[in-house]
């Protein structure tokens, strides 16, 4: 069924930690996609700033409308999106849940209806788990998605057409008795890679040149010391089109260790670890990553707790659950020691019980950096640092500022957080929020855009 969605907005002027800034000018030389036809489309008019709400919760299709949701910017850098619609009549029976796509429109200055890519069935979507990553091929235009459906495997669909229309195809099946998790996929020069987690405890990378033929494979290897793999995973093309994994390990005591590898190589590189914490229960310590290359050289933003706050006591860099790292060589052979990101303002006490999974990182050409991050507890509207997704900036990567968008409607972090820039120095959030907060942003995948 589709379904014609309104374009709600509230906007917004800045953020809560720093002055108004001034009228964005779009320059030909400021890294921006200017308003250049690709297949027929026009880049009309962008999305509005601040928070709207580009896919809503139907009052009569329960309240799991836009879980596990994954967007991109197009050629536009305007949001790409897919996500789940769990349930959709409300009858308990989640034999009829299904992904769906949606983008924004700048001719019709609004979000297009979403299409129904593939019903997938009774598939966990139980956070931390995100079951559906959607990419685009920045060289053909190709618009990729990989997601989980019950019983039938990794699927990929890929549209040549600007999402108008869908192929379908299986990535691979699971080796064991369950569902893969945590599928990822990343396109470029017309080639997909695809990676995910297997029920029996193993990250695979598949790739496939063109659109035909069988997915090809190799699993990445696990690090020292360590049995099996776990998600959350983040897969990312460099400069160069070659593809890197970051992902987590695991051995009997629990101890998790982030590690990064390149598909080419048959060495998985430690980048950090939770020492002697055990970051799997309770649920809510469970790690996740995001990686991504400046040029060929990868870095990551990482939810990792490394000591036990109970414990510990103290609030020390060791409590820290957000981190970010940058390898010294595009092999990935060697990081920097994590630096820890702060929960509000700059204030290194704060970096205490962060943030809970999800994270958006962005590097900027200028090499300033962006990281956004669903915070755990509840914050408190119209004051600094409020609830919602947060925002960490840095001119260097070592010294971050936190705040919240200033003026941000929600009182509770959303889910699922997607992040890219539209501009310099400016990123564009998107998430699920499972709750009507205004009158204007009203539940289902919600995005906000920076002035």
């Amino acid at each position: 069924m589709q379904r014609a969605l309104v374009v709600v907005s509230f906007l917004v002027v800045g953020t809560a930690c720093g002055p108004r800034p001034r009228p964005m000018v779009l320059e030909e030389d400021a890294g921006i996609v200017m308003e250049i036809p690709d297949a027929g489309r026009q880049r009309g008019m962008d999305p509005p700033s601040g928070f709207s709400t580009a896919a809503e919760i139907p009052p009569d299709g329960g309240t799991r409308f836009g879980v596990s949701v994954s967007a991109v910017g197009d050629q536009f850098n305007q949001p790409l999106i897919a996500a789940v619609w769990d349930d959709p009549n409300g009858d308990g029976s989640r034999a009829d849940t299904r992904v769906f796509f949606t983008r924004w429109n700048g001719e019709k200055k609004e979000y297009e209806p979403i299409k129904t890519i593939e019903v997938v069935g009774e598939i966990d979507l139980t956070p931390p788990l995100r079951q559906v990553s959607i990419a685009r091929d920045s060289v053909t235009g190709r618009i990729g998605i990989a997601y989980v459906k019950a019983g039938a495997g990794i699927r990929y669909a890929y549209s040549d057409d600007e999402g108008a229309n869908f192929s379908l195809a299986t990535v691979g099946m699971d080796p064991g008795a369950g569902d893969s998790t945590f599928p990822q996929v990343a396109l470029r020069n017309g080639t997909a890679h695809v990676a995910y987690v297997t029920s029996t405890e193993q990250v695979l990378y598949r790739t496939r040149a063109g659109t035909t033929g069988a997915f090809t494979e190799t699993a990445a290897p696990i690090t020292a010391g360590q049995a099996s793999a776990l998600g959350p995973i983040s897969l990312a093309l460099d400069g160069e089109g070659n593809p890197g994994l970051a992902y987590f390990t695991k051995g009997a005591s629990l101890r998790a260790t982030l590690a990064f590898w390149r598909p080419s190589g048959s060495t998985a590189i430690e980048i950090a670890n939770s020492d002697m914490t055990d970051v799997l229960m309770p649920v809510e310590r469970r790690p996740s990553v995001s990686l991504v290359f400046v040029g060929t050289t990868p870095r990551v933003a990482a939810h990792l707790l490394r000591a036990d706050p109970v414990l510990m006591g103290m609030m020390t860099d060791q409590n820290a659950e957000l981190w970010t790292s940058v390898a010294t060589d595009a092999s990935g052979s060697t990081w920097s020691m994590p630096v820890g990101v702060p929960r509000n303002g700059d204030f290194v006490a704060m970096r205490f019980n962060t943030t809970q999974w999800y994270q958006g990182l962005v590097v900027h050409p200028n090499g300033s950096m962006t990281i956004g991050g669903a915070f755990l507890s509840r914050g408190t509207v119209n004051t600094l640092c409020a609830g919602g997704p947060k925002l960490a900036k840095s001119d260097n990567g070592m010294s971050f500022m936190t705040c919240s968008p200033m003026n941000t409607p929600l009182n509770f972090a959303g889910d699922w957080l997607s992040m890219w820039s539209h501009a310099p120095n400016k990123v564009t959030l998107a998430f699920f929020y499972d709750r009507r907060a205004t009158d204007l942003v009203r539940g289902g995948v919600t995005i906000y855009r920076e002035p």
